[in-house]
């Protein structure tokens, strides 16, 4: 496979968070903490389906944003 496709497993790990976690965001909301995830090359079943690199690591990059954001909030 192409290093600039990544699986559901690999998406996940990139970002750092369960696949099933990541797989019921892409099932029930579309996004994760409220950040929209990216739209996937093929409409495979979830689990064959493939994701731009360079994608995944934009959405990273604002998923990670958001968290940060969201822990200095005072409570």
């Amino acid at each position: 496979m192409s290093t600039a496709l990544m699986t559901l497993p690999e998406f996940a790990r990139y970002i750092g968070i369960e696949t099933p976690t990541l797989a019921r965001a892409f099932c029930c909301r579309g996004s994760l903490a409220g950040v929209p995830l990216p739209q996937a090359m093929d409409d495979a079943p979830l689990t064959q389906r493939h994701w731009l690199r360079d994608d995944v690591r934009q959405f990273n990059h604002m998923f990670r944003r958001v968290q940060a954001m969201q822990q200095q909030r005072p409570q």
